[in-house]
């Protein structure tokens, strides 16, 4: 399943409104427009309800409209949710047009089951989700594929540290307990990966790397050079990752790596990982290419965009890099444009003439975006 539409509003009724228009997905996106618009808003709306959706986030927000569109094989998921002051004032689901469930303000609602094949009435308290609240793959097996979906999306914000600064500490080398979703686990993440696939995982994490320019030909985990054992935790390991590199015989630990190269080596070690489990992910990445040179850059999104291509995956990335926007087809583009708190999307959707029309041009991809061509008033020769 994939999201294919997104449109959001917040706080509505307030100054500070933001809303969000247009937004219709593919396999492989890439959010782009100038400083401030909204790119990194939309990918942490989008996360968030993913979050909600799987149950990882018990808090509701102050304010929250989403209307959205899922898209699976042969059906069409359409699911809205209205929060206000954390309280659900709304939500509803149908399938190809029929409706699934509404719940309204009070909590009062109907919910459709599969066993008596009709409509059974429920209430729910105010800070509840449908979703979560009445998940029964007998009784309602729709459920599952939001469930699914959101169990399945991964967020990854490139211009952080994805867990550079991050040692693992363990007692136990063997049963390694992460959670697959936080990307400051990386170490543990790599190690749970070695452990169940002994054959593929380091071999494929190698590959990679090679393939984006770095040429490693090892990788590991060592003890950290300065807390090689926690004296408080008696027999703890703390321990960090470690790579080889052809040109030398000195390994670079974690701490020693460039920000760039960690950044790419953390984002392969959790997708493989993903991969090898045969999860179909949403990977959400903000400020793809951040701190890499435009070649590695550009080999680190034809590496992502691989993944959705072979159909393993649906990826929506954003960034403010003239490189990544030189490489990514004007085919995957969303622009986002902000006026006060209204943003609006143009994509090959709504925008197809202006698309084409830029092809004609000769100019680079991030000339489409510099010259606000979406709104200008040129016309083809």
């Amino acid at each position: 399943m994939i999201l294919k539409k997104l449109t959001y509003s917040e706080f509505t009724d307030k100054p500070h409104v933001w809303t969000l228009d247009g937004l219709l997905l593919e396999d492989i996106n890439l959010l782009v427009g100038k400083n401030a618009t909204g790119k990194t808003n939309t990918i942490t709306k989008i996360a968030w309800l993913g979050d909600i959706l799987a149950g990882r986030q018990p808090q509701l927000l102050n304010s929250a409209n989403y209307d959205v569109e899922f898209l699976d094989n042969t059906n069409n998921y359409q699911y809205k949710l209205n929060i206000s002051m954390q309280k659900v004032e709304y939500e509803e689901l149908t399938i190809n047009g029929d409706q699934k469930f509404i719940r309204e303000s009070d909590g009062k609602g109907q919910i459709f089951t599969t066993q008596f094949k009709e409509k059974m009435n429920f209430q729910l308290s105010p800070n509840q989700l449908v979703v979560t609240s009445k998940r029964d793959a007998i009784q309602h097996p729709f459920l599952e594929e939001l469930v699914k979906w959101a169990e399945g999306q991964r967020m990854y914000a490139f211009s952080s540290n994805m867990g550079k600064d991050t040692i693992f500490l363990a007692n136990d080398m063997i049963n390694i307990n992460v959670d697959p979703r936080d990307t400051n686990s990386v170490i543990g993440l790599y190690l749970k990966g070695e452990r169940e696939f002994p054959q593929e995982f380091r071999k494929h994490i190698i590959n990679s790397m090679n393939k984006i320019g770095y040429d490693l030909c090892n990788i590991g985990i060592v003890a950290h050079p300065s807390l090689p054992v926690i004296p408080q935790a008696g027999d703890m390991n703390g321990v960090v990752l470690y790579i080889g590199e052809r040109s030398s015989n000195t390994p670079i630990l974690q701490p020693n790596m460039s920000q760039g190269m960690f950044r790419a080596l953390s984002l392969i070690i959790q997708i493989t990982y993903n991969t090898l489990k045969h999860l179909s992910t949403t990977i959400l990445i903000d400020d793809i290419g951040e701190g890499l040179d435009f070649e590695r850059s550009s080999s680190v999104i034809k590496l992502i965009t691989m993944i959705a291509e072979e159909g393993k995956g649906q990826v929506i990335m954003s960034t403010n890099d003239r490189f990544v926007m030189n490489n990514v087809p004007l085919k995957y583009w969303q622009i986002i444009q902000r006026n006060g708190g209204q943003c609006s999307v143009f994509n090959y959707h709504n925008s197809k003439d202006k698309f084409d029309e830029f092809e004609y041009m000769g100019l680079n991809n991030f000339d489409f975006l510099a010259t606000d061509f979406i709104n200008s008033k040129w016309e083809k020769q």
